[in-house]
This record gives structure tokens, sequence and C-alpha cells, in this order.
């Protein structure tokens, strides 16, 4: 059993994504005594897209079975989350999509002075590209939006996106934050109101009790919570998974001017928003082939609707006294189909715009059936294939004006949502101070708590959540 004595109010924050860092961030700077629970290694500083060298925790540590699911899924496991080499968009949800969300956390988000406008103005002061480089003309002829991007391309052409991690590794050098290794089972009541946090270590043979904590902050994923609030209420859950739908195309025009200088094949030239389908799509001008011809890619991303009973299905269960059995059932009904075709046609519809004129569209290999269905082709992650393969066809093409489609399999983006949303209702309610009702104190991060997902990138909505959470349980603490 491990107890710290430490006046300072004690929070445990189970997870280093993220979501818990930026809890762990917020916290700490308000004088709590933090303790970050991660079962990856720390491998990299910085929230990167140059370090292309492997890791221990980069691979997808652990599994799930899946019936529909996107092949390859998975959580990795390392300090900094899985969003170590992300894109850093920060996009607002809709206001259909953020009504949904409750008046509370409307008014918490967008309001004036609200978390939307302080997060962005605090990332702003720190990144440069965040709203900077605009469109040359002829782009802003066809209404595209900058991306807002908390990122920067340093004089070497290196790209780095904002994470919470730099600030938390100074602090865990210093010993104002603390890091436990090992892989929490479950959160439980100790003594005086108390709560204990269980976790293994060295593999699964060594088990462990940290005690005392004032509050537990689980933000492990969306799928980890729910696997350690199955251990925590001792009972089986069966509740709502959904991600978004993700479609694109390669586009390969004559030479000329492009929508706005590369910087970087992770810093968007800018984005279409279609409310009508709730979809955004990304535009990304590449470095010109050899010959001087132009390639575009377009990136559609499109939330899945019809509410909760439209969203696939996730089933933990207790299997013995510490193992799991996490399945999930994907549902992708004839309306998420076609949804989906419309968002092909959208796509195609700003292909043809871009070009000017009528496009002819390459038909990229894919592969059979069976090696769709399976985790990795030819070395590479299946989720990928189809991208990659359209691009080549692209690139290889002897005529410009040409296009090729591709589209990732649902639920293989790594937007998983909705697993414990807001709300006093469901397998896990949860209030709108992101308490778990059934344990006090304990609170949950991330884009599971997301009543809804929307077209926005999760990043923007999964800072503001998680920097609220962190004051709000600090402050509740006396901190």
């Amino acid at each position: 059993m491990i107890k710290t004595n430490n006046s300072a109010p004690r929070i445990a924050v189970i997870g280093a994504g993220m979501a818990g860092l930026e809890c762990a961030l917020q916290a700490a700077n308000r004088g709590c005594h933090v303790e970050i629970f991660e079962v990856g290694p720390r491998t990299r500083a910085h929230h990167v897209n140059w370090d292309t060298s492997i890791h221990p925790g980069d691979e997808k540590s652990r599994s799930w079975i899946c019936e529909g699911w996107g092949p390859g899924g998975g959580l990795s496991e390392r300090f900094g989350g899985r969003s170590l080499c992300y894109h850093g968009v920060l996009l607002e949800l809709e206001p259909d999509e953020l009504a949904d969300w409750g008046p509370v956390w409307q008014r918490r988000l967008s309001a004036e002075g609200g978390l939307y406008a302080s997060v962005l103005s605090r990332l702003r002061r720190d990144y440069a590209n965040l709203h900077s480089d605009g469109f040359n003309g002829n782009a802003n002829g066809y209404g595209l939006h900058n991306v807002p991007q908390a990122a920067r391309v340093d004089a070497a052409g290196r790209f780095e996106a904002y994470s919470p991690i730099a600030s938390i590794n100074a602090m865990i050098e210093s010993g104002q934050v603390v890091l436990r290794r090992g892989r929490v089972l479950a959160v439980s009541p100790g003594t005086d109101k108390s709560w204990d946090v269980q976790m293994s270590q060295n593999g699964e043979n060594e088990h462990v009790v940290c005690s005392g904590f004032d509050a537990c902050i689980l933000a492990a994923s969306a799928i980890g919570n729910i696997q350690i609030l199955a251990r925590s209420l001792a009972r089986n859950i069966k509740t709502t998974i959904t991600d978004h739908f993700c479609a694109g195309a390669f586009l390969r025009l004559p030479a000329g001017s492009g929508l706005a200088p590369f910087r970087h094949s992770m810093l968007w030239s800018g984005f279409a928003n279609m409310p009508e389908l709730n979809t955004n799509i990304f535009f990304l001008e590449c470095p010109s082939l050899p010959n001087g011809d132009r390639l575009v890619e377009l990136y559609a991303v499109a939330e899945q609707q019809g509410g909760t009973n439209a969203y696939s299905e996730l089933c933990v269960e207790l299997v013995g006294k510490d193992s799991l059995r996490t399945h999930i059932r994907a549902k992708f009904s004839e309306r998420d189909e076609a949804r989906l075709n419309e968002v092909h046609r959208k796509t195609s519809d700003w292909a043809t715009l871009l070009a000017g004129s009528s496009l002819e569209e390459l038909r990229s290999r894919h592969g059979t059936a069976a090696e769709a269905r399976s985790d990795k082709h030819n070395g590479s992650d299946i989720r990928w294939f189809k991208h990659d393969a359209a691009q080549i066809a692209v690139r290889q093409s002897d005529r410009c004006n040409v296009y090729s489609r591709f589209e990732l399999p649902y639920g293989a983006f790594e937007h998983e949502a909705c697993t414990h949303p807001i709300g006093d209702k469901g397998p896990v309610p949860i209030s709108t101070d992101l308490e778990v009702l059934e344990l006090p104190r304990v609170y949950v991060a991330g884009p599971g708590l997301f009543p809804r997902l929307g077209a926005a990138n999760p990043a923007l909505n999964i800072i503001a959540t998680s920097h609220w959470l962190g004051n709000h349980v600090a402050e509740d603490l006396g901190a």
C-alpha cells in the first residue's frame, strides 16, 4: 500500500493522454498534489509529427473483440497518449450539435469569455499558426475558412502541436506532480471519504493500492474509462460508442496558383463547413508534382447522426476477479450509408469546383474483401490503405483533371466518443459537473463524456472540458 502525506488536496488522474494531462496541469496550477497513473512509457517530450522513430507504446497494446468496427482498433499505451502526433485542429461545435450538450455546457463552452474563447486565447499566445496564414484571392473565392490549429513549424520544417506534456514533464521533474507507472484496474472507497486506486504493475502479476485521494479523475479513454467503471461499480456495462465517418479524395490539377502556400502535411490549407450534412471538408494543397501539376487532398469528417439509438454498442463484461471482456458491435445503418454517399458526392462536387471542369475518377486498387478485413496489408495499417492507394493512383496518372476517392472504415478514426455521456440517465449517470453520480468525487474526462460528437475535431472540446474539470475539482477541494 502506498500513501503520501501532503497537506494539499490529493487528486488521482488516471490516464496521461490529452484529457488527463490537461486536468492534471490545471489542478496542479491550483496547488493540488496530483498523481498521474499511466501504464505506458515516457517516450517523447513534445507533441510532434516529425519523430518517425518507433517507440514503446506506439503499437496497439490493448485490443477488443469487435463486429463491424474499424480494423486495427485498440489502445496504445504511452505517456502523452496516442494523440502525441495529432494535427492540432481546434474547431468549436456547431450550434445544433452544442445544443445537445444542454444549457449548462452551452454557457460554459460558448458564452462570452467562456471556455472556447479562453482556451483559444491561451493557445493563440503560444502558437503563431493559429488563424495566421490567409488564402490567396483565388481560394477566397471558394468560400473556404482558415483552420484554427494550435501548431507551429520550426526553422527546420518540423511540426509541433499543442500538448500539456511539456509543462507536466517539468512538474514531474520538480516533484510537483507524481507519475505512477501501472495499469489502473478500479477505484474504490477508502477511509474518511477518501478514494483508493487499485492498479497492476510488472504486467499483471503485482497489484498495488494507492490510498488517500480526495478525488479521482478517470481520463483513460472513452473505452478505458468504461472498463475501469465496470470494475469499480462491480457490474457489466452495456453502453454506446460512436466515431467519425471519414471520406476524401486526391485531386490532380494542371499547374497554377494553389489554395494556400504549402507549409506542412499536417497544416491544412482550409476547410468548408457543410451543416446540412454535419460534415467538415478539409483541404490540403500538397507540394506540386515534379512536372508542376498540382496535388490537392480533400478530407471530409462527418458525424454519425440519429442520436444514441443509432450509435454502436460497447459491452464490458466482468470475467473472473480482474479480467474483462470488451466487445464492440458496430451499427452502420442504411441512413448512415446514404449520408456517407452524400459526403462522397459533396467531396466530388468540391473537386469539380476546384478543377473548373469535369473530372475523371480513377479507381484505385483496394485489395480483396479478405484483405480489407485484416488488420495489416503488406505491413501497413489497413486503415490508411485506401487513403494511400488513392494518392498513388493520382500521382501515377499520366494526365490532369483526375481524382481518386478513399474512405476510412467506420470506427477506425480513433475519435471514439459518447460512451458515458453527460446526463443523469443511462448505464453510467454523469452529472453536469462530470461527476459519476454513483461514485462521489470520481469524475470523467475525455470524449467519452460527449453527449454528441459533432463534426468538429474533438481536440478543442477535450481541452476545454478537461481545463474546466481540473480547475473545478481543485476549487471543490478548497485549493
